[in-house]
């Protein structure tokens, strides 16, 4: 379930009527959907719950309070192995949206991407320095295509994953940093890239997206992640090596090295 879908949800139950007439600024609509989408979150990592009762949820001043619970679960019903993969499609990870400090205490939200980020993500690439962007996408370019904005914000969570930062400006979430790999063919590696907004380079945020998609990677079962970097760009060299990566030559590029980090 997504939130889209939460409302949908909603939006015919006696709850939204008495939201309706009590003029909820949203405050309380959105107590709801969080209920919602965390229910669905808790059912889909816990396939052995057979049934899940909340009753009652008391909503006000833009919270929602459970006051009484049942479970029944199905003690033949084995753990999950593998995250999902009882699932034909994989939910939105919600298990990994959480606020995370900078190294100068700054605090970032970080969360996996969604479709409705078209947005934000052509946003974030129109206002990187024409240099970072060539370093990200190895040619000179000035915004995305709707084909690639597509295919950046509607990720497969199965075989790929990417991770945004936002920060809050004048009120507004922007993209500050984004971190993703796409699996390989072989089922057992994956491309990495990551990038940061210019403004918040040297802060920290690649580095926390990229320990944090390293951590997605071991749990999906990848044995190594790997990467081209720009020869010129000696920053995300460093960068890489420090995460533990091993950069070497690639000899079918010669402005261009291959970071490579075993996983296992």
């Amino acid at each position: 379930m997504n939130r889209r879908l939460a409302l949908d949800l909603i939006s015919g139950t006696r709850a939204a009527a008495a939201l309706r007439a009590g003029h909820d600024t949203g405050g309380d609509l959105e107590a709801l959907v969080r209920v919602l989408l965390q229910v669905s979150a808790l059912v889909c990592a816990l396939p052995w719950i057979r049934s899940l009762s909340l009753d009652p949820v008391r909503v006000g001043g833009g919270k929602a309070l459970v006051a009484s619970a049942r479970v029944v679960i199905d003690p033949k019903r084995k753990f999950a192995v593998g995250g999902y993969r009882h699932m034909a499609i994989h939910p939105y990870p919600i298990e990994l949206v959480g606020d995370v400090a900078l190294r100068d205490g700054t605090i970032v939200h970080l969360r996996p991407i969604m479709p409705e980020d078209g947005e934000l993500e052509r946003d974030f690439v129109h206002g990187l320095s024409e240099q970072t962007r060539y370093y990200r996408f190895f040619y000179r370019m000035h915004e995305l295509t709707p084909a690639m904005l597509a295919r950046f914000t509607q990720v497969d969570y199965d075989r790929e994953m990417a991770l945004v930062a936002l920060a809050d400006k004048g009120g507004t979430p922007e993209f500050v940093g984004v971190a993703r790999y796409i699996g390989n063919p072989d089922h057992e590696s994956a491309e990495f890239a990551v990038v940061a907004a210019d403004a918040w380079q040297g802060r920290g945020v690649a580095w926390v997206l990229m320990e944090r998609l390293i951590d997605c990677a071991r749990k999906r079962g990848l044995k190594r992640l790997e990467g081209a970097v720009l020869r010129s760009n000696q920053k995300m060299i460093r960068f890489t090596e420090k995460l533990g990566f091993v950069v070497h030559d690639d000899p079918d590029e010669p402005e261009q090295v291959n970071a490579v980090l075993e996983l296992g």
